[in-house]
């Protein structure tokens, strides 16, 4: 293949494959009932377990609702469905909160941590590209280039790649979002919108700086030249 049938193989975005009518219906109400029932559930950290879990369960159930007197409803509105990798870290998250601590949960949990960290970072990278492709810094569309069939294979393979690398579970998240993706397309059709939304983009900022600002605090002030 010559440089010039490699560029348009990469770039060829025909023809895209959406989601169903009622495959979006369905992503948009049960995805934002477990973000929002995970929400509820680490808001009421205070509460006894039991009641943490009523109230997760109802606003759940009450995110299923149909029509406008469901949340899912508003929130599609302004942010559309959540990204599958932002509805898997929650089911994810509520696991791992049913689950009892055991030595083993702790090992994996250590090891999990540094893939953690290249996601997040990853994460916060694929973003800022996403942006800078809506303020058209670009002299092709990025966001375009993930309907197409080349940019779900460049994401599968860089996925494999990574879960090779780190072999942890925390690693075979993105391939898990990936394998979702292309039984479904879901959220959009897009294999960045199923990567990353932008509530999790500013999540992710927002606990990176939680991070930078912990570490510098744990670093103290420097200290202070004496002078002879």
């Amino acid at each position: 293949m010559d440089i010039n049938g490699y560029f348009k193989f990469l770039s060829w975005a025909e023809p895209a494959l959406l989601p169903g009518a009622t495959v979006l219906w369905l992503a948009l109400h049960l995805g934002w009932a477990i973000v929002l029932g995970s929400a509820v559930r680490l808001l009421a950290g205070r509460f006894v377990p039991r009641y943490q879990s009523a109230l997760a369960l109802l606003v759940l159930l009450w995110t299923l609702m149909p029509g406008e007197l469901s949340p899912a409803f508003w929130l599609g509105l302004a942010f559309q469905s959540p990204s599958a990798m932002t509805v898997l870290l929650c089911l994810g998250w509520l696991r791992q909160q049913f689950r009892r601590a055991s030595a083993d949960a702790a090992s994996s949990a250590a090891t999990d941590a540094r893939s953690l960290q290249l996601l997040l970072a990853a994460g916060i990278v694929l973003g800022w590209v996403l942006l800078l492709d809506t303020l058209a810094w670009f002299p092709w569309s990025f966001y375009a280039w993930g309907f197409s069939v080349p940019a779900v294979a460049v994401a599968l393979v860089v996925a494999a790649l990574f879960w090779l690398q780190q072999g942890s579970r925390a690693s075979a998240l993105p391939l898990c979002v990936l394998a979702l993706f292309v039984i479904a397309r879901l959220p959009s059709g897009n294999v960045w919108d199923a990567l990353l939304d932008p509530l999790l983009w500013l999540a992710l900022q927002v606990g990176w700086l939680i991070s930078v600002a912990r570490r510098l605090r744990r670093v103290g002030p420097l200290p202070r030249a004496t002078h002879v």
